[in-house]
């Protein structure tokens, strides 16, 4: 060894990043040599694939020499590396998760490798690779970047614990937590095969002659995501109708059971058989209406990656457009419906008032519209509030019941509210807006914790769900953990998301809620002051104009 490179070898990573970015490549040299393990082992963590990750790893260098003049502290050089190549990595698990999944190796269809052993025993066969792949991914990214660097780094604690920037003590915990969750008589293979595949200086020449092809290798890359691209999008979405099973004919077919007795409780109620044979023929086109829209559904999502690229964003949205369409088209056959019944009311003189003298002479009473509210109240809330019935009356329309306990067509609530639309820290009905949001059906949740058909908050879980920390869903989209058929996060699909909901989910329900419980509650007061001042607006107005219902 030169004196030039034992000084090389001894300076610090201040002097090196100064060096390199004036245009030293032996200096940058030293820079690959002494944290191309780490890097390495970074990336194989969060791939998967020992050839991917030394890419991954050679990309890194490559982008920091581009970049060397970004680093504004040079001594968190280490740091830095380390931010791009998780950086590189994640964006590349992104890419592939939008295409469907990593594309297949050319490796797999290679000639089988020579009986001879490597005289260098750094050759690991494709099963080796496979097999302590399928080991390591069961562990979480805590357990696993120490485990891999640990082998990699000499088996050095102390080198550990300086890369990651942990305690010794932490590295040991969290070895020893990672070697107990391996399989036991996976132990003895991981550790051989991740000390064999150790870079090496061929891995920095390779770098150091990759920097003058930079523009080459741009453009190598983007022909490379094309050919993926293109062979990804027809297999992203195989098989995708039987992912969906049963479940796609099931639920339509249990929306038309309710449908069907629903529209007899209907025509039960009926004036006339004119007005009978009306509220049979508005059900029916409903009914048929939902079914079509329903076996619509299944049928494109069947078609992902055939017809179409699967997209989780683009599968959510969509969904997000049929529930509106949906719900829009109902609503508007039902108001339909409503004008011919109080036109045939009108010709069959089946009104409230005609009918109303036709029940009293059978010793019966119109059902009107009906609202409840307690006497008890808080902060100018009743604690609680309903309204029911009279669903068949020419008076009957939405109302809006406001109260600490609300049930009506649209609750809302400082605290729990059910209703065809709700609004409540605790909000249960079809479309709801809440803390705690639970949607039923083909509904709509918002909220912190959402839980719908279409679900949207800080956690989501439905068919189609959009979280910001996690969702969960046949079609899923969040910053950080998303689980579904097709999902696009941080962390999509992966081990690490699936044990973060299993492990971890609690401990940030407590952060965000538990711990922070006293901004709720004031949430909650300041809701129920606007709210009062709200509802005594709309009760001077209905009394103005006549329409404050009467009976509490």
């Amino acid at each position: 060894m030169t004196m030039t490179t034992v000084h090389s070898t001894m300076m610090s990573d201040d002097q090196l990043w100064r060096q390199s970015r004036a245009g030293d490549r032996e200096a940058f040299g030293q820079i690959v040599e002494r944290y191309q393990s780490l890097v390495c082992s970074l990336a194989y963590s969060a791939c998967g694939n020992l050839s991917r990750s030394e890419d991954l790893a050679q990309e890194t260098f490559v982008t920091a020499w581009q970049k060397l003049g970004d680093l504004r502290e040079p001594a968190k050089l280490r740091a830095w590396l380390c931010g791009i190549v998780r950086n590189l990595a994640a964006n590349a698990a992104r890419r592939e998760q939008r295409r469907g999944g990593p594309a297949e190796s050319l490796d797999l269809v290679a000639e089988p490798a020579a009986t001879e052993a490597d005289p260098a025993a750094q050759v690991v066969s494709l099963e080796e690779e496979a097999l302590l792949w399928r080991s390591l991914a069961g562990l979480p990214e805590t357990y696993r970047e120490p485990l891999v660097l640990f082998y990699r780094q000499g088996q050095s604690v102390a080198e550990v614990a300086n890369a990651l920037e942990l305690s010794e003590e932490a590295v040991k915990q969290r070895l020893s937590r990672g070697r107990t969750m391996l399989r036991q008589e996976m132990t003895a293979l991981v550790e051989s095969t991740l000390t064999r595949t150790r870079p090496g200086t061929a891995f920095t020449v390779g770098v150091l002659v990759a920097l003058p092809m930079v523009s080459a290798s741009a453009a190598g890359a983007a022909l490379t995501a094309g050919t993926i691209a293109s062979s990804g999008a027809g297999t992203a979405g195989k098989g995708m109708l039987a992912k969906l099973g049963l479940g796609a004919f099931v639920g339509p077919l249990i929306g038309l059971g309710f449908a069907y007795l629903g529209t007899k409780a209907a025509a039960s109620t009926a004036r006339s058989k004119e007005e009978r044979d009306c509220i049979l023929r508005y059900a029916r086109w409903i009914i048929a209406y939902c079914f079509i829209l329903s076996i619509g559904l299944a049928a494109v999502l069947s078609q992902a990656g055939k017809m179409y690229t699967a997209s989780a964003l683009g599968i959510v949205v969509g969904i997000a457009l049929w529930i509106v369409v949906l719900v829009g088209g109902i609503l508007l056959i039902c108001h339909w419906m409503d004008r011919a019944v109080k036109r045939i009311r009108t010709v069959t003189n089946t009104t409230d008032e005609d009918y109303a003298r036709v029940l009293a002479a059978q010793g019966k009473q119109l059902r009107l519209p009906k609202y409840f509210e307690s006497q008890t109240r808080l902060l100018g809330l009743p604690l609680f509030a309903m309204a029911w019935g009279g669903a068949s009356s020419d008076r009957y329309r939405a109302r809006t019941v406001c109260g600490w306990i609300a049930i009506g067509d649209i609750a809302v609530s400082p605290f729990l509210a059910f209703g065809g639309v709700a609004v409540a820290p605790i909000a249960v009905g079809a479309i709801t807006v809440g803390v705690l949001s639970l949607s039923v059906f083909w509904g709509v949740a918002f909220g912190v914790l959402a839980m719908g058909s279409l679900a949207v908050g800080w956690w989501a879980l439905g068919c189609a769900a959009a979280g910001v920390k996690c969702a969960v869903g046949f079609a899923a989209v969040a910053r950080d953990y998303a689980v579904g058929i097709v999902s696009s996060a941080s962390e999509a699909g992966t081990v690490a998301a699936k044990e973060w909901l299993k492990t971890q989910w609690l401990g940030d329900f407590n952060c965000v809620i538990v711990d922070q419980i006293h901004w709720w509650l004031l949430g909650c007061v300041a809701f129920a002051l606007v709210l009062r001042v709200w509802r005594d607006r709309q009760q001077r107005r209905e009394l103005l104009t006549g329409n404050h219902p009467g009976g509490r």
